[in-house]
């Protein structure tokens, strides 16, 4: 069963109804308030005898209420324009004026020129990365992706979430992700990726087969809460599917980013690749290569492992040089074909 939708999402239009409503209720009175001017100037210009420039030049002051007192009528036709046109200027005066201010303060003015602002900087963002859901995997691809410095936009329901991440700065919108509209609005059709992070996977599965219809290059990397589901959304148009969970969330944005790099990891940690594989390698006393740097070990021309990284205590040697020692108690990981590293790895 579908959630049903939060009222959030509705905001923006809703805001554009009400700002759209106001303003057309101040035109009709606006043309209204024109009419009886035009008319008034006429009248005053019949009645009290005064060329057309003279009869504007009372009228205007008469409206306004400022009534300098060098012209004023005499005639009762002439005091009855006048009194019509002052009880209307008053009245289109108040009125404008409350009508803008009510707005204000409800803030629908403020909130339709961001949206509007919103709309216009996602509207000049080319090979970002939406993020649909700013739960905890989405936020932690939110986080993966400011480290990487690339553009996104963010999609959520939940308001309090779109409002945080833009008062860091980023661009987010309060809909439904599953609605192609919404979509539309963060982008799709120019995005590079696409990452389905709603806690739903019947969402994420609509979301997937949505931006692949919108714009088929795009890249869709997907989480998963079941893994029955896994299945499930690949054939919907994910590229990528990965566990639930945080470090799931910086999956998905490494996924979304550079598809071949954790194609590739992944493959090792699934071992899709049976040829090989990371291994861990304790250095003992005993051991020969203890005391020995890495060059001095020939584990790459007489093993065929790759020294990734050594643990030192409470220390990790990412990628160590050549000339680096290997010391008793360290941990080599190391990567490389699986019947090689057999004699190293059982000693």
């Amino acid at each position: 069963m579908r959630r049903p939708k939060h009222t959030s999402s509705s905001h923006a239009g809703s805001d554009e109804r009400i700002v759209a409503g106001a303003l057309r209720f101040l035109a009709y009175i606006s043309a209204l308030e024109t009419v009886i001017f035009v008319m008034g100037v006429l009248l005053l210009t019949r009645f009290e005898h005064l060329s057309p420039f003279e009869a504007f030049y009372l009228a205007i002051i008469t409206l306004t209420t400022v009534g300098y007192g060098d012209y004023y009528p005499v005639s009762e036709p002439g005091r009855l324009v006048a009194l019509v046109l002052a009880v209307t200027g008053v009245g289109y005066q108040w009125l404008s004026l409350s009508t803008v201010v009510a707005i204000l303060v409800e803030g629908h003015i403020i909130r339709f020129l961001g949206e509007k602002q919103m709309e216009r900087k996602i509207a000049r963002l080319k090979n970002h990365v939406i993020i649909c859901g700013l739960g905890r995997a989405g936020m932690s691809a939110v986080r993966q992706l400011e480290r990487e410095g690339v553009p996104f936009v963010g999609i959520d329901l939940n308001e309090r979430q779109v409002e945080s991440l833009r008062e860091h700065g980023h661009l987010a919108i309060p809909a439904d992700a599953t609605e192609d509209e919404t979509l539309k609005a963060a982008g799709v059709e120019r995005a590079r990726s696409l990452i389905a992070a709603l806690p739903h996977d019947p969402d994420n599965i609509l979301i997937a087969m949505a931006a692949k219809d919108l714009n088929p290059s795009i890249r869709v990397v997907a989480r998963a809460d079941r893994p029955e589901n896994i299945k499930r959304l690949k054939r919907a148009g994910a590229d990528w599917v990965t566990a639930v969970g945080v470090p799931g969330g910086t999956r998905l944005a490494l996924a979304a980013l550079k598809p071949a790099a954790v194609d590739f990891v992944s493959s090792i940690l699934e071992h899709r690749n049976t040829d090989y594989k990371p291994e861990e390698l304790l250095i003992d006393e005993s051991s020969p290569l203890a005391g020995c740097s890495i060059r001095e070990s020939r584990l790459k021309e007489d093993y065929g492992a790759q020294v990734l990284a050594i643990i030192r205590e409470n220390a990790t040697i990412v990628n160590p040089e050549a000339t680096e020692k290997i010391q008793p108690g360290d941990m080599i990981i190391v990567f490389g074909d699986i019947e090689k590293l057999a004699p190293l790895a059982f000693g």
